[in-house]
């Protein structure tokens, strides 16, 4: 039947096993959260503004535990002594403490949009911006990383093109190839990471771009997250 080809296309299950998670859940919020804010910028739209906090709030929610994984994954990272890049390994350190401050602070966001806590001066205007400071860090670290990762990721390509003269093998080409998936993967991370920190200077109100492109920079970087889910789903 047509109906059964479409309810069990390998897309769809896949789709909805990305929504089964919170991640993907979240990643989706993300990118309706933008666009609504791109649209209520473009046409002015009350509803388009309404959604867009709506979508936001509901992030929050869905993100209210999610500073333990960065503890986690900041603890681990701190144990493991015998890491092959140290540069890496601190790096990804500060980028995980970083996005800590980042998600605990906008707990105490949500908790003002719900009205559990009372709007001051400190939570409604200094506890924004340190949220937004800590996701600085974050990002700043995560470009170090992205550098790096280019960086030794271009010297293994240059290496193994050395080997690859002197002899070709059929192992040194599929090294070659992972070095270039690497290196792609860090150019991608370099791109996205870039886009945020764009995001980031923009509610710190070191630049000073219109809304519009603030938005279409978010839609971006949320692609990119559910591009990884989605390859990550199975």
């Amino acid at each position: 039947m047509v109906c059964d080809t479409i309810v069990y296309h390998p897309t769809i299950t896949k789709f909805i096993s990305l929504l089964n998670k919170t991640a993907g859940r979240e990643k989706i919020l993300r990118l309706l959260q933008y666009l609504t804010r791109f649209l209520a910028v473009q046409y002015k739209s009350g509803l388009s503004r309404q959604l867009q906090v709506e979508f936001g709030t509901v992030r929050k929610l869905l993100r209210f535990f999610k500073p333990l994984n960065h503890v986690q994954d900041a603890a681990k990272l701190y144990d493991n002594k015998i890491a092959p890049d140290q540069w890496i390994r601190w790096l990804s350190i500060i980028k995980n403490l970083g996005y800590v401050g980042y998600l605990s602070l906008d707990q105490i966001n949500l908790l003002r949009i719900l009205k559990l806590v009372k709007p001051t001066p400190f939570t409604a205007k200094r506890v924004p911006r340190l949220t937004n400071w800590f996701w600085f860090v974050a990002l700043i670290a995560g470009l170090c990383s992205d550098l790096r990762n280019l960086y030794t990721s271009q010297r293994k390509i240059a290496a193994a093109l050395v080997h690859e003269e002197e002899g070709p093998e059929k192992s040194e080409s599929e090294k070659l190839n992972t070095f270039y998936n690497q290196r792609f993967a860090a150019f991608r991370r370099l791109i996205w990471d870039s886009i945020d920190t764009f995001i980031v200077l923009n509610n710190l109100q070191f630049l000073r771009n219109d809304e519009s492109s603030v938005a279409l920079a978010g839609v971006a970087t949320s692609v990119f997250g559910l591009q990884d889910l989605w390859k990550a789903t199975k």
